[in-house]
């Protein structure tokens, strides 16, 4: 019995690293989107000149500068994130990985970041063209997405049992619209990281509707309607996700609270939209702007993921033969 508890008691301190590992690879990837945006708000993507993955034709530049360091740390924090999040990556499959939904985040994860390194090198070699700066966020963020649902979903079992993977699936009402309200907030990202990357933002000081004539800034008028659009309809959709999993907040009572998280920032996202208008474009600004769309993305990866049947083990549980009858 002594020996039992031993083992039970290890057990959970082995997955208590794994969690702590979690986090610490989230929030390196949290800090890889944050210094990627002050990396270009800042134009220091050039810093280390035209060379990938040399900074300045070599490994440590011999001359520093505040472009050459921001972009220096930017690719200094990509590789210890990508460090940490294989080293993740293999631990979290081999503990949980007969889990479908495990290997498919991880898999995502993964994804993102190889392509996100693609992207880098791309920004850098064609000069940091907006639409390859609005996809590099992107892919970051899914990268940032995957891992926070299995920071969350680690947390849960940590907190209880393995049943954390197999709570039961709401409706396809509420799955429908968790997917469909992630994919509308990942083409309004998008949008918003082309249209601050093109600096069209910066012509525009009224809020919440443009006050701005079309003969004074012409076709970026239509841009910054469709942005703030886009925007409108992002909050709306969180409010009827919020209804959606009111709904189920005693079966589900996860998929609630992450819903009421999701309006909440949603809420402060449309306000750090105002302080973005009315501090011209600050980098303060940007910063809290794209950390608040951040968690936003991440929120809504785990209502969406956890709303799939996917969460059950991939793998049948074998017929124990003491449960199998002899005929009568």
């Amino acid at each position: 019995m002594k020996q039992l508890a031993m083992q039970t008691k290890q057990g959970v301190h082995r997955r208590g690293h794994l969690y702590a590992l979690s986090l610490v690879t989230l929030i390196g990837l949290f800090f890889v989107n944050t210094m990627g945006f002050i990396d270009t708000e800042t134009g220091s993507a050039m810093g280390c000149g035209d060379n990938w993955p040399l900074c300045n034709g070599t490994v440590i530049p011999a001359k520093w500068g505040l472009h050459t360091l921001i972009e220096f740390t930017h690719r200094f924090i990509v590789l210890i994130s990508m460090v940490l999040l294989v080293l993740f990556a293999v631990l979290a499959w081999r503990r949980y990985g007969r889990h479908r939904i495990v290997r498919i985040l991880i898999g995502f994860a993964a994804l993102g970041v190889f392509l996100e390194s693609i992207l880098g090198a791309l920004a850098v070699f064609f000069v940091n063209p907006p639409a390859v700066l609005a996809t590099h966020m992107g892919i970051a963020l899914v990268s940032f997405g995957s891992v926070f649902v299995l920071t969350a979903l680690i947390r849960q079992v940590e907190r209880g049992s393995d049943q954390a993977f197999n709570l039961p699936a709401p409706g396809k009402d509420f799955r429908r619209l968790a997917w469909f309200t992630l994919a509308y907030t990942f083409v309004a990202i998008y949008w918003g990281a082309y249209v601050a990357s093109t600096g069209d933002g910066d012509s525009f000081r009224g809020w919440p509707f443009p006050t701005e004539s079309y003969s004074l800034v012409h076709g970026v008028l239509i841009v910054d309607i469709l942005h703030r659009s886009i925007a409108l309809g992002l909050v709306l959709l969180n409010v009827w996700l919020t209804v959606k999993a009111r709904r189920q907040r005693t079966t589900r009572p996860d998929l609630y609270r992450a819903s009421m998280s999701g309006l909440v920032l949603v809420l402060l996202q449309a306000f750090s939209g105002a302080y973005l208008i009315y501090s011209h474009l600050s980098l303060p600004a940007f910063l809290v702007h794209v950390s608040i769309v951040t968690f936003l993305f991440g929120t809504l990866c785990y209502s969406a993921a956890r709303s799939q049947e996917f969460t059950h083990s991939s793998r049948r549980q074998p017929i124990s033969k003491t449960t199998i009858q002899p005929a009568s």
